[in-house]
């Protein structure tokens, strides 16, 4: 099985007490990773970095969420956030399922629970979706750059150009910090441009709602399309991959569930916000993203100008959870050599990386086909199914672990699987 971290410290052992998903910790518990000298951030920090990573880009996509599914997309809304936030509980708690010890990643509770074989599969699928979801985000900011700069002196640089340029960008900020907590700023930012995003979207869609003499229609419930609108719902909860890393950089990782749910209520207010207003004043006319929907005018080249910030500032913090990971397997950052010679290493490797993201991300052309495909297969697996069949398998022996939390699970797991089987089939077939 993948290393583990002690963690005794002052002759204390941190880890869960009882068997539910919600961790508790011992009051004066810190992570081997704190030993480190790396766990600094605080509850604030945390929340702000949840926020950042899942909200985002995925927000205008969600009136066409409801559009596929109809009004009932609103509970698929609830229910997605509800299952995220306990999947990343109990994926925190997999974490310590050996008292004593603390497993590193989210590779290596899958280590445990199913083998070596288990986790290859699942280090592939955690590296394939959030490197996919940086190709979209580089890709994406790049195409809105150009779209803002329009009309002007370098209309003539085409979209290429600005998608290596956002690379960069990213790069700069990906090779300067060192850890999660160094990037904390880009969290605050990215958080903030978010709201403003989603003040723009709800504050046009009213105003553009007493202009209208005829409302578009809607359905209640449109039951072909309910797995494509449930994938894209869980898309826009896909954050659950880098929580282990989050978890670790806590200053007090016994705040880890309120946290995780004060970020997620928070994430779903504003998905609802927008989700309703765009499908209430669209209806089925609705476009992906609502910003086409959107009367023309400065407050959506602002909205575009944010969400093209917003996917800059997240992409740094998306791919942490990547690099972190894998550079403590080469052994960079160990302390086994000179500080200076790992810094080195680890600015070679990241730029390595970025390059290959960089060149791919040059052929990310449709971002809603795109963020619907990986909703159904990368988040329907690492999200929801891997996470409660871990969770499963290293905690069923225990007489706490009920049988209503084992139907739960499976609830979880059968969701999960019909959006991987239907919403993949139906998202491929339309693109």
């Amino acid at each position: 099985m993948g290393s583990q971290q002690p963690l005794l410290a002052d002759g204390e052992s941190r880890g869960y007490s009882g068997y539910s998903a919600t961790p508790t910790f011992p009051a004066d518990s810190t992570t081997a990773v704190a030993s480190a000298g790396q766990a600094r951030g605080s509850a604030t920090e945390t929340f702000f970095h949840i926020v950042c990573i899942t909200a985002g880009a995925g927000v205008p996509q969600l009136p066409y969420a409801l559009k596929q599914g109809g009004w009932i997309g609103a509970l698929y809304i609830i229910l997605a956030a509800t299952i995220s936030a306990y999947t990343g509980n109990i994926l925190i708690k997999c974490l310590y399922y050996r008292q004593g010890t603390r497993l590193r990643s989210y590779s290596e509770v899958v280590e445990a629970a199913f083998g070596r074989y288990g986790q290859v599969v699942a280090r592939g699928l955690k590296d394939f979706s959030l490197l996919g979801v940086a190709c979209i985000f580089v890709a994406l900011a790049g195409i809105n750059i150009g779209t803002l700069v329009s009309g002007t002196a370098t209309d003539s640089l085409g979209p290429q150009f600005w998608i290596a340029v956002s690379s960069v960008l990213v790069w700069l900020a990906i090779v300067l910090a060192r850890d999660i907590h160094d990037l904390f700023a880009l969290s605050v930012f990215g958080t903030l441009t978010t709201v403003a995003t989603v003040l723009i979207i709800v504050w046009l869609g009213i105003s553009d709602l007493e202009f209208m003499r005829v409302r578009p229609p809607t359905k209640l419930v449109d039951i072909g399309m309910v797995p494509m609108s449930l994938a894209s719902i869980c898309f826009s909860f896909g954050g659950n991959l880098n929580w282990p890393d989050l978890e670790a950089s806590m200053q007090s990782p016994k705040q880890w569930g309120r946290t995780l749910a004060l970020a997620t209520a928070f994430i779903t207010f504003i998905y609802l916000c927008v989700a309703l207003v765009g499908y209430g004043v669209y209806g089925d006319l609705v476009k992906s993203p609502v910003l086409l929907s959107l009367p023309p005018g400065i407050p959506v080249v602002v909205a575009n100008a944010t969400i093209t910030a917003h996917v800059l500032l997240a992409c740094p913090i998306i791919l942490a959870a990547v690099f972190i990971e894998a550079e403590s397997d080469l052994g960079i950052g160990s302390g086994a050599g000179s500080s200076a010679r790992e810094r080195i290493y680890g600015v070679l490797f990241r730029t390595a990386m970025m390059l290959v993201i960089a060149v791919t991300a040059l052929f990310v052309s449709d971002f809603s086909k795109i963020a619907t495909v990986l909703g159904a297969i990368a988040a329907s697996m690492a999200v929801f199914v891997i996470p409660v069949a871990c969770y499963v398998r290293l905690f069923q022996g225990q007489s706490a672990f009920s049988g209503l939390e084992y139907a739960w699970c499976t609830l979880i797991a059968g969701i999960g699987l019909i959006c991987l089987v239907i919403g993949t089939s139906q998202a491929i077939a339309k693109l």
